[in-house]
């Protein structure tokens, strides 16, 4: 008996498995932007994407179920393949009608940090020769904001040959990028000045013939973001020391016009962790479409009073603020929370420590969280704590913990 054609039958169903096992393929454009989004040898003569937002938009797209495969052109045809369907996805752009009428913009894939460099002072609209890249989101934000963009270049290298021959006076790009170009004009760039702009959340764009197919796709991507992200979340060493003294700054105002000890005396007082997170869950499961009659009851008291007031008076910049008691609960807050409990979480263990490690080395006097996006609000924030101290001990009684819309903090 001729066993070949068996054999071959089984070795294609071995094949065919294989190859069905393996995650279908999404086909993405994005642009030359190191470190984001960068080219490199592969070592097969092939040419490899890679870069921090590349990483980011991979793990997603995986754990929804999907590989990629990405090329790079540059931003107008990389969009132009968006609206021919010749891509299924774009990135890293910025929101606008143009790109919203043609595909689903997912939650933010990076958040870049957009400075003028200038040899002297800040430019003003109208009033400074200013350069960006040709189609890049800066261009596209300087004349939406009214900006007059004097000459527009291919890449950020060459904004920085314009500014060396004084053809500009000012180049609008992220820090990252020109931290990157300083490895290549380090004496010139030095000389520069940086003046903060704005945070730039970036987003993936995915065409709506792609998203009608298989509408899954995009929820699921948005909700692997907050952990492909994670790493890449992490105030810059200048942006930490701006933050700790406008957070010093800010609660030294806050202390004079709250009695904290007081508003932690007036606060819920539960025995044990087991009452507090009976309490939690069930305070969970409402919030924020309804409301425990606890939860009124602290929103009426008048520290939380005090603080909603005072949060108000910020227009935006404060984005909540909670005194939290020796057990991690809620003793007063500006606004509905989202838990009851926050001992389990970096702003209470990091300046109170816990029960397994409450020894004063290990805990700090001041914690600032990652920054994270607010899918409620569509703002990017830090988390700022301190411990709270009664005075007769070294042991903190409370933490108080304030919400900071990070783009108007750095403004300031």
């Amino acid at each position: 008996m001729d066993y070949r054609p068996l054999a071959l039958g089984a070795l294609a169903l071995f094949v065919f498995q294989i190859c069905s096992a393996q995650p279908p393929k999404l086909k993405l454009v994005t642009f030359e932007a190191p470190p984001y989004q960068e080219v490199g040898a592969s070592g097969h003569g092939q040419k490899d994407i890679s870069g921090e937002t590349v990483e980011t938009v991979t793990c997603a797209a995986e754990q929804a179920g999907w590989s990629v495969h990405i090329s790079l052109a540059p931003q107008k045809r990389a969009v132009h393949s968006l609206k021919t369907n010749s891509a299924d996805g774009y990135f890293a752009a910025a929101p606008s009608a143009e790109l919203d009428a043609i595909a689903s913009r997912s939650y933010p894939v990076v958040l870049e940090k957009w400075y003028f460099f200038t040899p002297s002072s800040l430019p003003k609209p109208g009033k400074h020769r200013i350069g960006a890249v040709d189609g890049s989101n800066e261009e596209a934000w300087l004349k939406s904001n009214g900006y007059n963009v004097y000459l527009s270049v291919t890449s950020p290298g060459q904004l920085l040959a314009l500014l060396k021959r004084k053809r500009i006076d000012a180049a609008l790009m992220d820090e990252r990028v020109m931290e990157w170009l300083s490895s290549k004009s380090r004496p010139f760039i030095e000389g520069l000045h940086p003046h903060f702009l704005r945070y730039a959340p970036l987003h993936f764009y995915l065409a709506k013939a792609f998203q009608k197919k298989h509408p899954e796709f995009l929820p699921a991507f948005n909700r692997a973001l907050p952990a492909c992200m994670e790493k890449t979340m992490t105030l810059t060493s200048r942006e930490t020391k701006h933050i700790e003294v406008l957070t010093k700054r800010l609660l030294t105002e806050l202390t004079e016009l709250l009695d904290i000890q007081q508003a932690l005396r007036a606060g819920l007082q539960p025995g044990t962790l087991a009452e507090i997170l009976t309490i939690d869950s069930k305070w969970r499961a409402l919030a924020p479409e309804a409301i425990l009659p606890l939860a009124s009851h602290i929103l009426a008291l008048p520290a939380s009073k005090t603080l909603e007031a005072w949060q108000r008076s910020y227009q935006g910049l404060v984005t909540e603020v909670m005194v939290i008691n020796h057990m991690g609960a809620i003793a007063a807050m500006s606004q509905l929370t989202s838990d009851f409990w926050q001992g389990d979480e970096p702003k209470f263990l990091e300046v109170a420590g816990s029960e397994l490690a409450a020894t004063s080395h290990i805990r700090k006097t001041l914690f600032i969280s990652p920054i994270r996006y607010d899918q409620s609000t569509a703002r990017f924030q830090v988390t700022v704590s301190v411990p709270i101290f009664s005075g007769d001990g070294e042991t903190p009684n409370g933490v108080m913990a304030l919400g900071l819309d990070i783009e108007k903090a750095m403004g300031i």
